[in-house]
């Protein structure tokens, strides 16, 4: 594993020499790019370190707390590092606000205002056409459940007439099959006395 290690570092840092000595106008771009980044970044931490101090020492905590729990170093970092999330603190209340920033929120508050309000203006200028077609569709609907209501029950009726006629049909079938065994019985017996 350590022979892996240092291979890749070999690997990365010949890989880092032969761009650096190849390119080095675009390499030394890059550094620059990147320390500005890195210096802005120290600006802003700089400038509001509350939230980065919760995190690191959220971050911690939770660490120390996985590995008195008796997991390895690296499975508490692992979880430390899945349930870290940096949250903005907000400003304190007592604090006035600038007048520039009160301005520029009053003025994005108001565009956004405006901007509702178009939106809510035009789905209200569409709506009564809406209304009215929502209104005949109602009707038409109304009026297709009054006609499936009279079919049904003109339908029901005539299935209460057919479920009648069955009856009498089944009751006729039965009283037919009894004469018609008693007739052959008859038969039988008039048969054997001639």
């Amino acid at each position: 594993m350590k022979k892996l290690i240092a291979l890749t570092g070999a690997g990365v840092g010949a890989a880092v020499g032969t761009v650096c000595a190849v390119e080095p106008v675009a390499v030394a771009r890059f550094l620059d790019q990147t320390m500005k980044a890195v210096a802005r970044a120290a600006d802003g931490i700089e400038a509001n370190p509350v939230p980065v101090s919760v995190a690191l020492g959220t971050f911690l905590l939770t660490v120390v707390y996985h590995k008195a729990r008796g997991k390895s170093f690296r499975e508490s970092v692992e979880v430390a590092a899945t349930r870290v999330q940096v949250v903005a603190v907000p400003a304190p209340v007592g604090e006035p606000e600038n007048q520039v920033v009160k301005r520029a929120q009053a003025r994005a508050t108001r565009t956004q205002l405006i901007a509702d309000q178009i939106a809510l203006e035009n789905q209200i200028r569409k709506l009564p056409a809406d209304v009215k077609q929502a209104e005949k569709d109602v009707c038409y609907t109304e009026q297709a459940v009054i006609e499936t209501e009279k079919s049904l029950t003109a339908r029901r009726q005539a299935h209460t007439e057919a479920v009648e006629k069955l009856d009498v049909l089944r009751k006729e079938l039965t009283v037919g099959r009894s004469e018609l065994s008693a007739i052959a019985v008859e038969l039988k017996k008039l048969a054997e006395v001639v």
